[in-house]
């Protein structure tokens, strides 16, 4: 839509529109302010994503107190790469397990990213939570450390295989009800999983066993299984040991 026909579209609108409209305009004239914490990496390497996703959180608040929950974050993420004109799968879909959107960025790799966000209160600045990596739906089902630990190793094996990339956005607040004050955009390697293959069979006596990820001689994260809802959680990620692209402060 050019300039002129925006202005002739805004002609005929209603005061009620032409209020909401000024509502989101005020918005976009004081978007959040980005602070690029690694510069560099396939995201923050094109300033017109970064400058998109921040426009996109505001006018998201221009309408609602609530984070951008994970609905809505694979959205703007999906749109931001369409505005770069990045190859993606088509909204809907049938993508391979796991994996929430499949992009091609500039440099023409392709990725294969599992997307996730929190608005959890009080987020740790070190570590983050992933709340439901996956369903896993056998973990009720299974009664042996020996068949705990085959299961989780396939899983985790096939999870691999699929996903290149983990993205998580952290909402972070002062409580429930209030707006966020920073978003932070995080990349988790899926290679922080890779010693799960070398845990013990003593890891998985347990009914809900917690097996602890090392990368190099650290601690990386710690997987559990949590066998009341089915789900596999990842605990204790390190900040240190993944992306952190950018943060937006609203303050």
């Amino acid at each position: 839509m050019t300039l002129d026909e925006l202005k002739a579209t805004l002609d005929s609108f209603s005061p009620v529109k032409i209020e909401f409209v000024a509502r989101v305009m005020e918005s976009l004239a004081n978007p959040p302010s980005a602070n690029i914490r690694s510069r560099g990496t396939w995201l923050t390497s094109e300033p017109d994503w970064i400058e998109y996703f921040g426009l996109a959180l505001s006018v998201h608040h221009a309408a609602t107190t609530e984070p951008l929950g994970l609905s809505s974050f694979e959205t703007v993420f999906r749109n931001a790469c369409e505005h770069l004109h990045w190859p993606i799968d088509p909204p809907g879909s049938r993508t391979q397990r796991f994996v929430d959107l499949v992009v091609r960025s500039r440099s023409g790799k392709r990725r294969r990213l599992s997307l996730k966000s929190t608005a959890a209160r009080n987020l740790s600045r070190s570590a983050l939570h992933i709340s439901k990596l996956t369903e896993a739906a056998w973990i009720q089902d299974v009664r042996t450390a020996r068949d705990r630990r085959a299961r989780t190793l396939e899983l985790f094996r096939q999870y691999r295989e699929a996903v290149t990339q983990i993205v998580m956005l952290r909402a972070f607040r002062q409580d429930v009800g209030s707006i966020p004050h920073k978003y932070q955009l995080v990349e988790v390697p899926v290679s922080v999983f890779d010693s799960i293959q070398q845990a013990p069979l003593r890891a998985f006596e347990r009914d809900a066993p917690v097996i602890e990820c090392a990368v190099g001689d650290q601690i990386a994260a710690a997987v559990a299984i949590d066998r009341s809802d089915a789900k596999i959680t990842v605990r204790r990620v390190q900040l240190s040991a993944c992306t952190v692209h950018a943060e937006w402060d609203r303050a």
